[in-house]
């Protein structure tokens, strides 16, 4: 079956370069097609049978694809997994800007040209924090269409730079297997929560060692890396329940409410409080 083909004025808004859709289901997505515009989509929830380019692949949770106007894909449902997929879609014209801002240095064509379209593995901290960063995007009133673009630039360049830029590759490919398990199993609450000394149990090596090769590798030290897991989690708490604000902060791993608020302000441009104002919905009318 021939695959149908989309086109950019059909669903693309000219103004806000953008079409954003959350799907938490199969039904309306497996149709076999093309398009003339650029897209990532990122698998949010479970795994999906994707079949790309006359290639077929398992895509698991955390998976993000770029794809490129003219690739040929749909999805089909892996066993019995429910899968919940956000993609996000743009134009030719910007990130045909976008490569022209970031130079020749970034090589753009290994990412136009290959077989597959470049995809990459989020780390459950990293899938929130892009999902989130995607969610935002709707939060932008539909009247402000060049903030709108705006944001959408903003999102694509760190995009494309942190996770497929040829620098990306070379830096993820190099770091050492116990690193990588160790950066992996301190997003658990509980070892977070510990602090550094569960980091350093779980890597069996030196304090000085581990510090100086997590710097190496991911441009942060260890402490930087536990608050931001901690801040990401106490921002959810904050979203999600009534608890107060210092049970939230000792509940994240932070004993001292004073350095909490200072690093939330920091990361979030708002106090905890004015956090949870802006940000929780309750479905329960108070």
């Amino acid at each position: 079956m021939s695959p149908i083909k989309i086109y950019t004025e059909e669903i693309l808004d000219p103004q806000t370069e953008i079409h954003y859709a959350f799907h938490k289901s199969l039904k309306d997505i497996t149709v076999k097609h093309t398009h003339d515009f650029y897209e990532i989509f990122l698998i949010a929830k479970g795994k999906v049978k994707h079949i790309i380019n006359d290639n077929e692949q398992v895509l698991d949770e955390g998976t993000m694809i770029f794809m490129r106007p003219n690739d040929i894909h749909y999805y089909q449902k892996h066993e019995k997994d429910e899968v919940e997929l956000i993609n996000l879609a743009f134009p030719k014209k910007t990130i045909a800007e976008l490569f022209d801002y970031l130079g020749e240095g970034f090589e753009a064509e290994r990412l136009l040209e290959s077989k597959l379209p470049p995809s990459t593995i989020l780390s459950s901290t990293e899938k929130t924090i892009l999902k989130e960063r995607f969610e935002k995007l709707q939060l932008i009133p539909l009247s402000k269409k060049s903030e709108i673009r705006t944001a959408l630039r903003i999102l694509l360049a760190e995009i494309m730079t942190n996770y497929f830029s040829k620098s990306f590759w070379i830096q993820r490919s190099s770091v050492p297997k116990w690193l990588e398990e160790t950066r992996s199993e301190m997003q658990q609450k509980e070892k977070f929560v510990n602090g550094f000394g569960s980091m350093v149990e779980i890597s069996h090596r030196s304090k000085e060692h581990l510090c100086r090769e997590f710097k190496k590798h991911y441009a942060q030290t260890p402490t930087e890396y536990i608050n931001d897991l901690r801040l990401n989690y106490s921002a959810n708490l904050l979203m999600t329940t009534d608890e107060s604000i210092p049970y939230i902060a000792m509940e994240s791993g932070f004993e001292n409410l004073s350095h909490y608020y200072h690093l939330f302000k920091k990361k979030y441009n708002l106090s905890p409080g004015d956090f949870r104002k802006q940000h929780r919905k309750n479905v329960i009318p108070s």
